[in-house]
């Protein structure tokens, strides 16, 4: 990945991908209703959009919480600091890393874990991510079943079906069938533009 310096530059890139996503998946939609594509056609590419975003996400939350690690705040209103002393970009994030294989950036509660032992009370990650934890733990349910479709995965994706539906259904729906239910509170939303446009809140709020 190449190294970010400026929070502007992270939110710029990570929303102009969003856009295009949500292009993409407005040109699904139309296509299904020219019946140019099939119901599980949908449902497939509506199951890749979202994990396209979410990887997308998890990379801008990377660039966007090592630049904080450096001590850099989006604007000069905002003071931060950071506990690390490195060098530069890919420096913070080998100190962060350090012998672990890999850094998950997918569970929003080793995030707020992360900031807290990195970053002066937590902020400004931890507040922002606590306000939205529930919402960003179904986003990590739903990415991992998608990933991995596993008992475990399984296991933690349906219980974001039961929050939707209050209960669990006799059958349990896809992923990206589930992605295409509308919103109990807005019948003209549907839960992937839901969760894009949650994403897309946080981002403008951790780079604010």
């Amino acid at each position: 990945m190449i190294p970010r310096r400026k929070h502007s530059a992270v939110l710029r890139d990570f929303l102009s991908e969003l856009h295009r996503l949500e292009r993409f998946d407005a040109e699904n939609q139309e296509n299904f209703n020219k019946r140019k594509l099939t119901i599980h056609q949908l449902h497939l590419l509506t199951e890749s959009l979202f994990f396209a975003a979410f990887r997308t996400y998890e990379a801008f939350l990377r660039d966007a919480f090592l630049l904080y690690c450096m001590g850099k705040a989006p604007n000069n209103s905002k003071r931060v600091k950071s506990y690390l002393s490195p060098k530069n970009f890919l420096h913070a994030e080998q100190l962060i890393q350090s012998s672990m294989p890999y850094l998950d950036w997918a569970s929003p509660d080793v995030v707020i874990q992360r900031a807290e032992l990195y970053l002066k009370n937590g902020e400004p990650i931890k507040l922002i991510y606590s306000s939205r934890l529930q919402s960003l733990r179904e986003l990590k349910k739903i990415r991992n079943h998608i990933a991995h479709n596993s008992k475990e995965s399984r296991n933690q994706y349906i219980s974001v079906v039961k929050a939707h539906y209050s209960t669990i259904p006799l059958k349990i729906p896809h992923p990206g069938e589930f992605l295409l239910l509308t919103e109990k509170k807005n019948k003209k939303r549907y839960k992937l533009l839901t969760y894009f446009e949650l994403m897309k809140k946080i981002s403008v709020d951790l780079t604010s």
